[in-house]
């Protein structure tokens, strides 16, 4: 028996957001995590937009990997 399952659009957005969302804060969490232990207290905060960029940029791989789960009916 086979069962035809109709993939839903919204169901493909709101996996490739939340997986950006999750790997945004994680990403967010690690960074500022890393910050506090290498920070110097007579420094500024080693904290910036460079940071940003990078956990941005590294926070994109969520849409492929929602596609995917989507795509391939992963659950």
């Amino acid at each position: 028996m086979i069962i035809k399952r109709k993939k839903s659009v919204w169901f493909l957005a709101f996996l490739c957001v939340g997986f950006f969302i999750s790997l945004t804060i994680c990403g967010f969490f690690a960074y500022l995590l890393k910050g506090w232990v290498i920070w110097g207290f007579d420094k500024p905060f080693p904290f910036g937009k460079e940071e940003i960029i990078t956990i941005l940029k590294i926070s994109l791989i969520g849409f492929p990997i929602g596609f995917f789960l989507w795509l391939f009916d992963i659950r």
